[in-house]
């Protein structure tokens, strides 16, 4: 239970950590760029000549990562990282920084371990640098920006290539939804039906 004191801390598991899939291992250029990271970049600048806002980007691939770090240092943007291959104080620490540093005004993140259970509303704006075939990790991934103590507006960017397998996957997740929506409103259409019975049953008690 979670109330229950810990004996010692053998009994303490690390959160699992991603398979780290560097570009130079996967035979990409970290100083190459792209269309979506110079349309990134671009969301960051205009964001930078506003002032006040910090921004989370999401990406569910830590080489893509890598190489939006690298276009990061070179435009002299102050920002921090969470992903799996971090240990927990590193993951703290970097959240800290978003929190509590001024100046560190993005965080990239992978999209996996900021999925659930994370508190990132001292960011007001979140960039989803690639999509995902399961829009629920996406909507959760958005809400530890968008969520109970956010004072602020929040803003969120999708970045699609068109003509690409990532309009297909947009694809699979507006299917995802239609089927989540139908479910739930059978669902409710059962219970309506279940009370009107139940009504029904009442009255021809006490009639």
């Amino acid at each position: 239970m979670c109330r229950s004191e810990l004996k010692d801390n053998d009994s303490l598991v690390e959160p699992a950590e991603e398979i780290n899939e560097t570009p130079q291992n996967m035979g990409m250029n970290i100083d190459m760029t792209s269309s979506k990271v110079e349309a990134l970049i671009n969301i960051l600048k205009a964001s930078r000549k506003k002032g006040g806002t910090k921004t989370v980007v999401f990406s569910q691939w830590t080489s893509f990562l890598d190489i939006i770090q690298r276009q990061l240092q070179e435009q002299g943007f102050i920002f921090t990282r969470l992903d799996g291959t971090m240990n927990v104080a590193r993951r703290d620490k970097a959240i800290d920084s978003l929190t509590n540093d001024p100046e560190c005004t993005i965080m990239l993140a992978s999209l996996a371990v900021c999925s659930v259970g994370l508190n990132l509303v001292a960011a007001n704006q979140v960039i989803l640098a690639d999509s995902w075939w399961a829009p629920a990790i996406e909507d959760q991934a958005v809400d530890r920006v968008h969520r109970l103590g956010q004072t602020r507006e929040t803003t969120v960017f999708r970045l699609v290539m068109e003509d690409s397998i990532e309009e297909r996957v947009l694809e699979i997740q507006h299917r995802k939804r239609e089927l989540m929506m139908t479910a739930f409103q059978e669902k409710t259409s059962k219970r309506g039906n279940e009370s009107a019975a139940r009504m029904a049953d009442l009255e021809k008690l006490l009639g």
